[in-house]
């Protein structure tokens, strides 16, 4: 480049200043590439967890709401039951009528929590996932900068060799 200044007219001092500067932009505009992708993987990462916690709220509504409805329907279910057993003109609170309610019972709450297990494990999961996409981005920022601060270095290693 240096030459190419000479040639053209330029003094020997003169193109060697204008080399330097038109390097220092270059490195520059490298450092400053360097920050500005690892900020923009760092506000994507954000963006991704915010996502990911909105969808984790969802997911826990969804398994609470599954669980009530569940709810629901073991009540229906309970009341349906009685109603068949008193037909049979059986007692409902001993022998097996007692047992069968009691099994109708325990299977329905387990049917709700699981539901709603389901729901918070699917949460959980989720939210786990938005704190290593918060990572991520913590990484890629520091990542930009560590790239620009070697570029730099480099670069100053070479102008004073």
């Amino acid at each position: 480049m240096q030459s190419l200044l000479v040639s053209a007219g330029m003094s020997a001092g003169a193109a060697a200043t204008v080399s330097s500067v038109i390097s220092g932009l270059g490195v520059l505009t490298s450092v400053m590439g360097s920050v500005s992708q690892g900020r923009a993987a760092d506000q994507a990462a954000r963006f991704n967890a915010q996502h990911l916690q909105n969808q984790a709220a969802r997911e826990r509504e969804i398994g609470a709401h599954n669980a009530r409805r569940i709810a629901e329907e073991n009540k229906r279910l309970a009341g349906a039951q009685r109603a068949l057993l008193a037909g049979t003109g059986r007692s409902l609170a001993s022998g097996s009528a007692l047992l069968v309610q009691e099994d109708l019972a325990e299977e329905g709450e387990f049917n709700r929590r699981l539901a709603e297990d389901a729901g918070e494990v699917k949460a959980r999961n989720l939210r786990q996932e938005a704190v290593l996409e918060r990572m991520k981005g913590k990484s890629a920022l520091t990542a930009g900068y560590y790239r620009g601060g070697t570029t730099l270095l480099k670069a100053g290693g070479t102008t004073f060799t």
